[in-house]
């Protein structure tokens, strides 16, 4: 199993409770019903994901994979139909998971690639100021994957429209954010590093 899809797997359900959603949360299981994720969408656009939508997402699942699996079509048939007609972007260059792997047994890797879409969704929205601000707040290591996830989905959007479109305000904004990120982990690097000399002339 690819480490680094589990990490960011595991960072992307730490972005998730950002949410607060009444349903849970907190472990891969928890998101494989879909619901979770259903109402995080809610409340990235409830225009698009509507109550009305909401409503059709089971919420007592159980263990069964066959219902999970149910609402796991309808999460992402929804977020695909959001990236072509609201973000007028194609994703086709973008790996869609396997929601039979994510319904059955939890799989990571291809949980990671559903709760990356939810978070293209989150960065590209109307009010993605407000949630890149949120991504902000998160422990750095987890900022710095979920950072990553976007650059990823940015990555395989431009390669889609073979560079032809300008850089638009948020790949600016988030490019200029990552740089920073980049620029404050360099420097807590060296004053990591200098706290050692320190040290080591104390002992001295």
């Amino acid at each position: 199993m690819d480490l680094n899809k589990t990490v960011l797997c595991e960072s992307l359900i730490i972005w998730l409770q950002t949410f607060n959603t009444a349903a849970p949360c907190k472990t891969a299981q928890d998101l494989t019903t879909g619901v979770a994720m259903s109402q995080a969408l809610h409340q990235i656009d409830p225009a698009w994901f509507s109550e009305n939508w909401l409503g059709r997402i089971k919420e007592d699942v159980g263990d069964n994979w066959r219902l999970k699996m149910n609402n796991l079509k309808k999460v992402l048939q929804m977020m695909v139909d959001y990236y072509n007609e609201v973000l007028a972007q194609q994703i086709s260059d973008f790996p869609l998971p396997d929601l039979v792997q994510v319904a059955e047994h939890s799989d990571p890797v291809e949980l990671g690639r559903l709760l990356q879409l939810i978070l293209g969704c989150a960065v590209k929205c109307e009010r993605k100021q407000e949630y890149i601000q949120i991504i902000m707040t998160l422990e750095e290591s987890v900022q710095h994957v979920v950072m990553t996830a976007i650059q990823e989905l940015m990555s395989r959007e431009t390669m889609a429209h073979f560079g032809a479109e300008p850089l638009g305000d948020l790949e600016l904004q988030l490019k200029k954010a990552m740089e920073d990120m980049a620029e404050l982990m360099a420097q807590k690097e060296e004053l990591a590093q200098r706290c050692q000399e320190l040290d080591i002339q104390i002992e001295l």
